[in-house]
């Protein structure tokens, strides 16, 4: 386990955070990790590998988020922290549980049927065994409420007399209506368990309806997850939307898109620089990505090979409140309290139109307030004027002269919708 929160520290902790910030980091923990003056030579893993010896309890995860929570621009990965280390803290408690479930299974029951006398009944003592015994069964009726029924299995008791109803009589008063018919054999020597009637059903080999449950997240993530280093493992996910393939260099040679994909509980954006893919990136397609480098926020996906459809017939149940989120457009004032440096995506009304020398500038603008957008190279070329909407992607966040910023990177792209007369 600890080794789990080493990787938290590690990934997105330290290696989420700009060389200034990581400075400020050490510095701050320079006393309790005992860091000396050569504390500058003191790279992310090396630091990483000293919490882990200071705080063996979560390998110095929560004394992160407490500095992080202090540090201007910091408060975004702080949040994350604390959601990676509730996800390992819930897959280490169902570990265990599925641990303990199969201990029990395997242990030998101590729940079997047992006479409630210490002798067997002799011929015509008019006694009862436990196989003439009425078993008191509950099971689900169509209206949803539980009907208690009583059945008597068709054996022969001691006396050498029968029950007057037949396997067929019995098989119809248990069997629930929807269920294909059992073979009278599989029913006549039920085992009666004491204890509740589902244990009851169980023993009968009655399956037990389960109602079916949509996949509901208590925490949607407001921003995509992000993946840092070369990752050889892979990823089950489903195509979420995908963009069309552009020219990200004046010459119009280099070609790429940008995607958004998710598991059932977070999601990640994607730049995907093999345009073959494109007929793989279809909404809604489930995909096993492998072999990728997570940088910068984004999954970049450089070979063909590193994408296969998944076949197998399983659905993928993603949440609507995380497709909802994965496509919502972030307003104004979330993106000023941000991180500088994250990457944005989303529409926005344009209001006011400058060019500049080197570039043009476009001021943006929703119901929590405005914002600049710069924009630099091939997309100068694109014609928006105010009114109409600019669909931006993979525009990053920055701060110029106290005020706060996107500005258009080599892979950033956009569109323009055009306002109605």
């Amino acid at each position: 386990m600890v080794n789990e929160y080493k990787g938290i520290v590690l990934l997105t902790g330290l290696m989420g955070i700009n060389d200034h910030d990581f400075r400020m980091v050490k510095s701050l923990l320079s006393k309790e990790l005992k860091l000396n003056k050569m504390q500058d030579e003191y790279d992310r893993v090396k630091i990483a590998d000293l919490m882990e010896d200071k705080f063996p309890k979560d390998a110095g995860v929560d004394q992160l988020i407490k500095l992080y929570k202090q540090i201007p621009g910091l408060g975004d990965i702080a949040t994350k922290l604390k959601n990676e280390k509730a996800k390992a803290k819930r897959k280490q408690t169902g570990k265990r549980k599925t641990a303990a479930k199969r201990q029990k299974r395997e242990e030998p029951s101590t729940s079997q049927p047992m006479s409630t006398t210490n002798e067997e009944a002799e011929p015509g003592s008019g006694r009862s065994t436990p196989d003439t015994q009425v078993a008191q069964l509950s099971l689900p009726a169509a209206s949803r409420r539980n009907q208690t029924i009583q059945i008597s299995p068709t054996i022969a008791s001691s006396s050498g007399q029968t029950s007057s109803r037949s396997p067929e009589t019995l098989q119809s008063i248990i069997q629930p209506p929807e269920t294909p018919t059992r073979s009278s054999s599989s029913i006549l020597t039920p085992q009666v368990f004491p204890g509740t009637a589902s244990s009851s059903v169980q023993a009968l080999g009655i399956p037990l309806a389960t109602p079916a449950k949509r996949p509901r997240l208590k925490n949607v993530p407001r921003e995509p997850s992000e993946e840092n280093g070369h990752q050889q493992g892979s990823k089950r996910v489903m195509v979420l939307k995908a963009t069309e393939p552009f020219a990200y260099d004046m010459r119009g040679e280099k070609k790429m898109f940008h995607a958004t994909v998710a598991t059932e509980t977070e999601f990640f954006r994607v730049k995907v620089f093999d345009i073959v893919l494109k007929d793989k990136f279809i909404p809604y397609k489930v995909l096993t990505i492998s072999d990728y480098v997570g940088c910068n926020g984004f999954i970049n996906i450089q070979r063909a090979s590193s994408v296969s459809e998944v076949n197998d017939g399983k659905p993928m149940n993603i949440p609507t409140s995380l497709k909802q989120r994965a496509n919502q457009t972030p307003k104004i004032n979330y993106l000023c309290s941000k991180r500088r440096g994250i990457f944005v995506n989303g529409v926005f009304i344009v209001w006011k139109k400058e060019e500049k020398r080197d570039c043009i500038c476009y001021e943006i603008g929703d119901d929590t307030g405005m914002m600049e957008v710069e924009v630099y190279g091939r997309l100068t070329n694109v014609v928006c004027n105010p009114g109409d909407k600019l669909r931006l992607i993979c525009f990053e966040l920055i701060s110029n002269e106290e005020k706060v910023q996107l500005r258009s990177t080599r892979h950033s792209n956009m569109q323009v919708i055009k306002a109605r007369n």
